[in-house]
């Protein structure tokens, strides 16, 4: 746990000073442009899964997938990838007055695909119960190219955001390639049974929705912020969650992913849904809760002690709008153990429900509030939309619970 920590707290360290050097020395607009491409990735990562992520990952943690579902599966994902990552950039460049070179539009094609493809197979490899594999690799597709782009900038080698993006499909490539080494390992002797695509697919199709959903609740503020503020406005947002994402990054990376795969072990014996009190009081939540009070205050102590003692002109975020921040991501690493409890419990209709309750109402609130309070309201519009979230969850569970009991 101690090395999964270190590696995670430095690559989200390298990832954050990435984004002050940004900030530096190509400005708030780059930064903006750099935020708006991490927000796509992350929604591709999720939407181009295309129903098998849950599934898949859930039965590798039981024991009962095979490498020839898995190889089908991931060429599946190359497939779609290619086809949704030129579609995607294709229809942001016509709505997006974006000047940007062929070059770029490539690699940020490239970078779509080679994210997912690089998530899907690193969960595989932490769904397989190799951790400390699964934590290298997590640290080289998150924090080895952020240290390569921090230094190209300073020693003056990067001078572009194109650059910084080419390190991070580079990253994303070996990620990809010694991952599936793994995987492969992982399955050699295992029979291939009466596994099949389609039945992971069907098993898989409302958790994917029901993620797509919530990535768009979290991820969709980017956007509607560019619809009323300029990149820079926006770029000053992303630094502010960059700093405030650090706790659900390493909660998520400490704790979740070793949890989630113990509580599909325990549904898989046991065949009985969770209740709420095994959702949200279990001691994955509250070690969850803990890593995240302890990087809060490590968080505030950087921002108002360290950096006033050591007299930097390093920017500094808007300490309310962190401040709000760090209590959502905070909300958010405790809701990626309920969901992935939902997952391990194969509770596909609440995911799905709990997650479109969650859009619909968060998503036009974080419009007003952005529209009358800018940045300042995106970050309670992110707060708001994970207490919808967890609160649909609750409500749901105790009541499909209930209804069981009559």
């Amino acid at each position: 746990m101690i090395f999964r920590l270190l590696l995670r707290g430095g690559a989200l360290g390298a990832k954050f000073l990435l984004v002050l050097a940004i900030t530096h020395y190509l400005g708030y607009e780059a930064l903006g442009f750099y935020g708006v491409v991490m927000a796509a990735s992350l929604i591709a990562s999720k939407f181009y899964s295309v129903g098998f992520s849950s599934e898949i990952n859930r039965l590798i943690s039981v024991g009962d997938s095979s490498r020839w579902v898995v190889d089908k599966v991931l060429l599946l994902y190359l497939a779609v990838g290619i086809l949704l990552s030129v579609a995607t950039v294709a229809v942001y460049s016509l709505f997006q007055a974006v000047e940007a070179s062929a070059a770029l539009v490539a690699c940020v094609a490239l970078l779509l695909l080679t994210e997912h493809l690089s998530f899907e197979i690193n969960s595989f490899v932490f769904s397989a119960q190799r951790a400390t594999w699964g934590a290298i690799l997590y640290f080289v597709k998150t924090g080895l190219w952020a240290l390569l782009a921090l230094g190209g900038l300073l020693s003056g080698w990067v001078s572009s955001i194109a650059s910084v993006l080419w390190l991070w499909v580079a990253a994303n490539v070996l990620v990809i390639v010694a991952g599936y080494l793994i995987v492969v390992n992982v399955h050699r002797g295992r029979a291939t049974g009466s596994l099949t695509t389609a039945s992971v697919w069907k098993a898989g199709l409302p958790f994917y929705l029901g993620t797509g959903l919530i990535a768009l609740s979290q991820y969709t503020e980017r956007f509607l912020i560019l619809d009323i503020e300029p990149y820079a406005s926006l770029g000053k947002y992303v630094y502010a969650w960059s700093a405030a994402n650090t706790l659900q990054a390493l909660s998520y990376a400490v704790v979740a992913v070793v949890g989630i795969p113990v509580l599909a072990k325990r549904y898989q014996n046991q065949q009985q849904a969770l209740s709420i009190r095994q959702l949200f009081m279990n001691q994955w939540v509250m070690r969850s809760l803990v890593v995240s009070g302890v990087v809060a205050l490590m968080i505030y102590l950087f921002f108002n002690v360290a950096l006033d003692y050591v007299g930097t002109t390093v920017p500094r975020p808007d300490n309310a709008i962190l401040g709000v921040l760090i209590f959502s991501f905070a909300l958010r690493a405790v809701g990626d153990i309920v969901w992935g409890g939902l997952i391990a419990s194969k509770n596909s209709r609440l995911s799905l429900i709990s997650a479109a309750i969650c859009l619909l109402v968060s998503l036009p609130v974080s419009y007003m509030l952005i529209k009358h309070h800018s940045i300042y309201g995106a970050a309670w519009g992110n707060v708001f939309s994970i207490t919808v979230q967890l609160g649909a969850i609750a409500l749901l569970t105790r009541f499909s619970r209930a209804k069981v009991t009559l």
